[in-house]
């Protein structure tokens, strides 16, 4: 049994499950070098097939995470299958005539019917084809990949299928929904409203506004955010609350937008894309007028204080009601749940136990979801400790092409075989080399974690400028550690060997002072670090060359940032991964165990 899961929208992924058991997941972006790609993951899928040697007519299931149909008009829908010029100014056209009133509804299930045919069209003739809900999908990658298992499993974003923050209770292993908000009350748009406010890009760079924050000081705005939220009648809502209407028309949105842009936000999407839009219109212009006068630091740090609050707060609304007086483990994802001190705050709850955050808890994450969902629906649960995550690597290998590419290269780079590997990368990090790491299966998931990483030493906090500008990134954006499992509680006292969060650099935790000197280029500002636990049995390679550090200097850790520049995927290929190094982005690059440095000049 073959089971394709896709993420349609942005983040565009493909995930294989076969026979019961996860083989394969690829973010298209990382093949396709384009940052956030969307639509029909192509390059993603034709790797998957081809290094797993499956035809296309030997997939049996294709599980698509979300309702993708009812939301896009035909025209768009093969837009995002074939990305032609011509089909694309087929939608517009479609979307002026919808505008001046000269069209019908461009969204009804007839759209399902062309969605399914474009899939037949690339040569999936034997498979079924099956659409998840969006924030189950969420759910489904959270539950069923946790090393333990969850209670309850949490899903935050801005937006799925109309939906925004759900919980969801467990009854003999089926998620059912036990709280769902509605994209009126959204998080994940209060967070990316901030985003756009402080001139990034929403839906890419909230992560930005998270370290931004740490520079920020307690104020007023606080409070001021903070009342955007409010509880009616037992449920949690957020501004414009019922006045939607009256503050579009207060705040003249409607007067500042060109044609180009009212035909777009009426016509590109179907009924909860509007509604969504319109929402996000207003509490961008709310919040506009509540933050003039404050700093990007202040705003940042009382946006990034009320998100942790709404969310603790709900949760502990939910556990108050459903779980009175126990203790539970929580599954997390969905987009909010990639800022790591809303996590850490979960964690820290009297009443949670443990916590999980699918590693890949964005939206390429929807195709996990969907071809789990899709799995434990044909096998009836029948394999699911199967799905269980020990580590992310469960993305495309090109070990293959290493030797092919050594070759390529020798006329313009020195290539040296390291015959001890893991002692010589520990040595060029005591001798403050910037190195590009690459080995083996990528990882799955946003966070590079010793498979695609660029690696140093700890020991001067300067690097953060020094390495952000050689990768063109926000000089402020902090970076994260690697630490080797035996020295975990030494460094972070309040770390647990069975919380998988640190596995995958999905939480903070605070660092014991007396090593914020030694680990000062990992260190937060107050004082926390995202950390990546190495352990010798998921990763050996990478764990080696951390213990032949902690031999050489007395340090466990080293600082891991993804190996790209800014804007751009994280490398996959040697190919990828090699133009670092020519752009002077790294030192030196090690692919496998060769060790390569650009030809010095004359």
């Amino acid at each position: 049994m073959n089971i394709l899961g896709i993420n349609f929208g942005h983040d565009a992924a493909a995930t294989l499950i076969q026979n019961g058991k996860i083989i394969c997941s690829i973010e298209e972006e990382k093949i396709s070098r384009v940052k956030q790609d969307y639509g029909w993951p192509v390059n993603a899928i034709d790797v998957i097939l081809q290094q797993n040697k499956i035809d296309k007519t030997n997939i049996d299931l294709i599980a698509i995470g979300g309702m993708i149909y009812q939301e896009l008009g035909a025209n768009e829908i093969r837009f995002r299958f074939d990305k032609k010029k011509s089909t694309k100014q087929k939608e517009y056209l479609n979307r002026v005539l919808s505008y001046i009133g000269l069209t019908g509804n461009r969204f009804d299930d007839k759209n399902k019917a062309v969605f399914i045919e474009e899939v037949k069209k690339l040569g999936f003739n034997n498979a079924q084809i099956s659409f998840y809900n969006h924030h189950l999908c969420h759910a489904a990658g959270a539950y069923y990949c946790s090393p333990f298992t969850p209670d309850l499993v949490i899903t935050c974003d801005g937006q799925g299928d109309g939906e925004s923050f759900n919980f969801y209770k467990i009854e003999n292993h089926e998620l059912l929904p036990l709280v769902i908000h509605g994209h009126e009350v959204s998080v994940g748009a209060f967070y990316s409203t901030i985003t756009q406010l402080l001139g990034f890009r929403p839906t890419r760079h909230e992560g930005k506004i998270t370290g931004l924050a740490a520079y920020g000081k307690p104020s007023i705005l606080e409070d001021e955010f903070y009342h955007l939220f409010k509880r009616t009648n037992g449920k949690l809502t957020r501004f414009p609350f019922n006045d939607l209407e009256k503050y579009w028309q207060e705040y003249q949105i409607e007067d500042q937008l060109t044609l180009a842009e009212k035909i777009n936000y009426q016509t590109s999407e179907g009924v909860i894309g509007i509604e969504y839009t319109k929402r996000y219109e207003v509490l961008k212009a709310h919040v506009a007028k509540i933050c003039k006068g404050w700093s990007k630091e202040d705003i940042a740090y009382a946006c990034q204080k009320v998100a942790e609050r709404i969310v603790v707060e709900e949760t502990k609304f939910v556990l108050d009601n459903h779980f009175k007086g126990k203790k539970v483990s929580i599954g997390l994802a969905g987009g909010v749940f990639a800022n790591v001190r809303i996590n850490q705050m979960i964690y820290e709850m009297a009443e949670v136990t443990n916590i999980f955050v699918q590693p890949a808890m964005g939206d390429s994450g929807l195709s996990i979801g969907a071809a789990l969902l899709a799995d434990v629906e044909y096998h009836q649960t029948k394999h699911l400790t199967n799905y269980k995550f020990t580590n992310t690597y469960i993305g495309p290998n090109y070990d293959e092409q290493v030797n092919s590419f050594i070759e390529k290269i020798k006329h313009e780079a020195d290539v040296e075989l390291m015959p001890n590997a893991p002692h010589q990368i520990a040595q060029m990090l005591k001798d403050n080399l910037v190195v590009g790491f690459w080995q083996g299966s990528m990882e799955w998931g946003p966070r590079a974690l010793g498979k695609r990483s660029m690696i140093l030493n700890t020991f001067d906090r300067t690097v953060n400028d020094s390495v952000n500008k050689r990768l063109s990134r926000t000089e402020f954006m902090p970076f994260a550690p690697s630490i080797i499992d035996y020295m975990m509680t030494t460094y972070i006292p309040d770390y647990k060997d069975d919380c998988p969060a640190a596995d995958y650099m999905t939480i903070t935790y605070n660092v014991k002072s007396e090593y914020h000197d030694l680990l000062q280029a990992v260190v937060h500002v107050d004082g926390t670090a995202r950390p990546q636990r190495v352990i010798k049995e998921t990763n050996p390679y990478y764990y080696y060359i951390i213990d032949e550090f902690y031999k050489l200097t007395g340090c466990g850790a080293i600082v891991n940032t993804s190996f790209n520049a800014h804007e751009e995927p994280i490398v996959s290929t040697p190919e990828s991964a090699y133009k670092a190094l020519k752009e002077d982005r790294i030192d030196v690059l090690v692919l496998d165990k060769y060790l390569i440095k650009m030809k010095k000049n004359g």
